[in-house]
């Protein structure tokens, strides 16, 4: 049954911590509401907004805890990088252009998408293909639909994702990488203030939600991804017992 449930081998493998920050920081079992009600005076949820705050609409931090290293990602990576961190999201993230193909008003890209959370020691590496296709009469109107997530090095995405993740881990020695299994898990009774899906992820929690459960039916930004190709527990060593 998908989503599934958080769930994992407590005999080999220690996952709470992730459990843990993310208790800390959202009101679990408390419904959203339509923007009032007690799930907005968690004290968790006001800590979380903080920090929020002081790295990414405080732009000097922002520059120089951001930008500064996906500019310094840039010329090792040698690839285009976008920006995708955004408004309430509690993480700094961006995309790598791996590949890029445009064929009439349709674009094909591959991307490596990329995070690092606010709400713990974390951080989530995965690689995107998606669809692009412009309305023919407003070029700046269209649809985006997210086509293959690839959950590891694989592939045509193995080379850029073994360099971005050695980079990332030199640079956040302390922090453990989220499987895409895990991510894409769900915990019963949580929500995030910037979304109003009533059915979110781990990886909602701690990151984005360019990625969504398939049964949330009203978003923008996020897109419904089923389909994986890779190992979709890489990363799960960080958290061997």
């Amino acid at each position: 049954m998908y989503p599934e449930k958080f769930n994992f081998n407590s005999h080999s493998y220690n996952l709470w911590e992730i459990y843990e920050g993310i208790k800390s920081f959202y009101p679990i079992g408390i419904p959203q509401g339509d923007g009032v009600g007690i799930f907005y005076e968690y004290s968790g949820l006001k800590k979380l907004e903080d920090i929020i705050i002081d790295n990414i609409h405080d732009e000097n931090n922002f520059q120089n805890r951001w930008t500064d290293y996906t500019d310094e990602l840039k010329k090792i990576m040698k690839k285009e990088i976008i920006g995708t961190t955004y408004g309430q999201a509690p993480c700094f993230s961006s995309s790598i252009i791996i590949e890029k193909n445009v064929v009439g008003t349709c674009t094909h890209l591959k991307e490596l998408h990329f995070a690092k959370s606010f709400v713990g020691n974390f951080f989530t590496i995965y690689g995107l293909d998606s669809t692009r296709i412009l309305d023919e009469k407003d070029g700046n109107k269209g649809y985006h639909i997210a086509n293959v997530v690839t959950g590891s090095p694989f592939k045509e995405f193995e080379k850029d994702f073994l360099l971005l993740e050695n980079n990332i881990r030199n640079r956040y020695p302390n922090h453990k990488m989220i499987p895409y299994s895990f991510g894409r898990q769900i915990i019963d009774g949580l929500q995030v203030r910037y979304s109003d899906a009533e059915i979110c992820s781990i990886q909602m929690a701690l990151f984005n939600d360019m990625i969504q459960p398939k049964n949330n039916f009203r978003f923008t930004q996020g897109h419904v991804v089923d389909n994986t190709r890779g190992d979709i527990y890489y990363g799960l060593d960080d958290w061997k017992r």
